[in-house]
This record gives C-alpha cells, sequence and structure tokens, in this order.
C-alpha cells in the first residue's frame, strides 16, 4: 500500500543518554535475529534491512565502537540527541540557551565535532534535529543564517562518504531548506538517504515522495539506501 519494495528497521544505541547517565539501547543479538524471521517471512514482497541509530556525544564515541564490534548491521546511522549533555527534546537545551541563533548554531557545532570525532557509520541523521523542539515564530534551519557552520559539516562528510538524511519528521512542521541540500551537494556530497522516524507504522515512509521530488530538484539524481554498509542507489522519478 506504501509503494516500497524494501524498508530498513532502526533503533536507538545512545550511551550516557538519560539524565541519570544510564544508556538507551538493545539487545543487537536478538533484534537482528528477530529481523531474520521478518525477512523471511515477507521474502519476494519486501526487502527488510538492518539498522542502529547511533547517539552521538564526543566522550562515547569509543563505546560506541565496542558496543558494535561484531554485529552485521546493514546500514549505520549516526545522529546528535544531545548538546553537551543537555537535551531538546525535553526542553533542557532550550531554557539553558534560549536565543534562537546560539540555540541552532550551538547545536551544529556539536554535530560538527561529532562527526570529525567519529564517523565509522553510513549517514548523518536528521543535521537539523533541533527544530522538531523549538517554538520560534521562523524555526527553520536556514543556510543563510549558518553558512559557515554548515559547510563545514558538509565538507567533513563529503570527505569521509557520509551520506545526508533528509529525515520528513523533522520538517512536519518546518520546512526544509532547500539551499542546504544544494550545498551538500556543491561541496562533493553524493548520497541522500530518506528517513521517516516513524516509531509507529502510521508514519512508515510519510512524505517520502515529496521528500523525493525535493531532492531531485536540489540536482541528485538518485537516492540510496544502504546494504552490508554500502549504498545502493534507485533512480528519483520526474
Amino acid at each position: 500500500a506504501l509503494g516500497l519494495s524494501g524498508i530498513t528497521f532502526t533503533d536507538h544505541l545512545d550511551i550516557n543518554y538519560m539524565r541519570d547517565g544510564s544508556d538507551c539501547y538493545y539487545d543487537f543479538g536478538v533484534y537482528l535475529e528477530k529481523l531474520d524471521a521478518v525477512r523471511s517471512a515477507y521474502k519476494g514482497r519486501v526487502d527488510v534491512f538492518s539498522g542502529v541509530e547511533i547517539g552521538l556525544q564526543p566522550h562515547v564515541a569509543e563505546d560506541n565502537r565496542k558496543m558494535l564490534a561484531g554485529y552485521g548491521f546493514d546500514c549505520r546511522i549516526g545522529s546528535t540527541h544531545l548538546i553537551e549533555r543537555l537535551n531538546p527534546y525535553d526542553d533542557e537545551y532550550q531554557q539553558y540557551e534560549p536565543e534562537q541563533h546560539h540555540q541552532v548554531e550551538r547545536y551544529l557545532q556539536e554535530v560538527l565535532k561529532n562527526i570529525r570525532l567519529y564517523d565509522d557509520y553510513c549517514i548523518v541523521g536528521h543535521f537539523d534535529y533541533l527544530i522538531r523542539y523549538t517554538d520560534f515564530p521562523d524555526n527553520t534551519v536556514r543556510y543563510s543564517d549558518y553558512s559557515d557552520v554548515l559547510d563545514a559539516i558538509f565538507k567533513e562528510m563529503a570527505e569521509r562518504g557520509l551520506a545526508l538524511e533528509v529525515n520528513t519528521r523533522t520538517y512536519d512542521k518546518t520546512p526544509l531548506d532547500l539551499e542546504s541540500l544544494k550545498r551538500f551537494k556543491a561541496a562533493g556530497g553524493e548520497t541522500v538517504t530518506l528517513g521517516s522516524d516513524a516509531h509507529d507504522v502510521s508514519r512508515i515512509a510519510k512524505g517520502f515522495k515529496e521528500a523525493a521530488e525535493l531532492i531531485k530538484a536540489c540536482g541528485f539524481d538518485y537516492i540510496a539506501h544502504y546494504e552490508k554498509l554500502k549504498p545502493v542507489y534507485t533512480r528519483t522519478e520526474g
């Protein structure tokens, strides 16, 4: 019904994520075992791939490496959820840094720092994640307002061969500034992926058709997914 030929399931590896310092992750072995069963059940109808979303923080980079060693995921996403241990999800970060430009700039600087410290993944997840939880009259992260740090992020990504995720959940209320996609391409970025960050079956692939059209309009003729940590490209329609 959704028109998907395949789907990648991801869940979190967030070390030292909770306020009390505890972790948020799952049993990778059990997860991969269960996905094998799903893959077999849907063989010939939908391709099923395994993924993990790695919570990036400077002080847990080595712990992330150790936790993931030996597990054969198809896809690894690296995402910045915390800013110096402050969480925008529950307004903790916004209260600490209330001014809009400083709030976004500091978040993007954390994204940049995380990429430079640890890049053992395929995709940079929701680079503008913060705007899901901001409440300004205009929450859009415009390239023109943060060009220096965004240029640095896109340059590091291109040099490392990292893909840029267009995460449709982030744009439920706030539009993506297409100039960021164009600048990623101009910096040498070659790979763009789509994610819906569903967390619920009703959101699977939500907004994919519209997002794919925007991606193509920014000069990307292909959208990628990952199999055994390698990009597989599908031509964008239109």
